[in-house]
């Protein structure tokens, strides 16, 4: 995505970027006064490392899951010898039905993360 110069494109960034601070500190800030359900029952710093790790694994998931199926079109000659792992992957999740169950079944822990 580009960085935009107009007017409103910085007031609707700049107040994106504002929400997002203060969306992640009040989070921490009730997760370190125990307001939350999983601060309730484990330690503060448990729950922080457990919502920051199942983040972090979430970005991971929905990173490789945006990788597989943007290359699935693309010709895999064009990175044979660039990319060997991307190349390798891609050659096991392109074979069948592979990716449309890895699509699936990272959509059931997509929604264990984020409702659990």
């Amino acid at each position: 995505m580009a960085f935009t110069t107009d007017p409103f494109g910085i007031f609707k960034s700049t107040i994106s970027v504002l929400l997002l601070i203060f969306s992640i500190v009040l989070i921490m800030a009730l997760i370190g006064v125990r307001e939350t359900q999983i601060s309730r029952d484990v330690h503060p710093v448990l729950a922080y490392f457990m919502c920051w790790g199942a983040i972090l694994w979430l970005t991971m998931v929905e990173g490789g899951q945006a990788s597989l199926v943007g290359l699935a079109p693309v010709n895999a000659k064009l990175y044979k010898e660039s990319h060997r792992l991307a190349y390798k992957q891609t050659e096991i999740t392109n074979k069948g039905d592979n990716l449309d169950r890895y699509l699936l079944g990272r959509q059931f822990m997509v929604v264990l993360v984020v409702f659990t």
